[in-house]
């Protein structure tokens, strides 16, 4: 799409942080993540009687998942980045900040 908008081809070989810089569009991934990162630490502000928050912490009764990989669940990801902690770590939004940083980086 940013190499229609510029008018070039595969064949020019320019790489994509160019065209970027040039197009000055953000990277979708990483602003998808950046929200999602900003969400999580919302949700886990909130009081623990909110709905928002029991549903994070929430494990269903019958806990057989499919066979085969299983799918990640929102907070598997959070967990394979902060740790088991990762709830009480974004309580502290100097610490959630500065560790979404590095995973909305790391996504680039």
């Amino acid at each position: 799409m940013e190499r229609s908008m510029l008018g070039l081809r595969v064949k020019d070989r320019v790489n994509n942080k160019k065209i970027r810089k040039k197009t000055k569009l953000v990277d979708v991934t990483k602003r998808i993540r950046i929200l999602k990162w900003n969400w999580a630490g919302h949700v886990c502000r909130l009081q623990p009687e909110r709905w928002t928050n029991k549903v994070i912490e929430w494990v269903p009764r019958n806990e057989t998942r499919k066979r085969g990989r299983p799918r990640k669940r929102w907070r598997d990801i959070f967990h394979q980045w902060c740790g088991p902690d990762w709830m009480r770590k974004a309580r502290d939004r100097k610490l959630w900040r500065d560790l979404g940083e590095a995973y909305a980086v790391e996504a680039t």
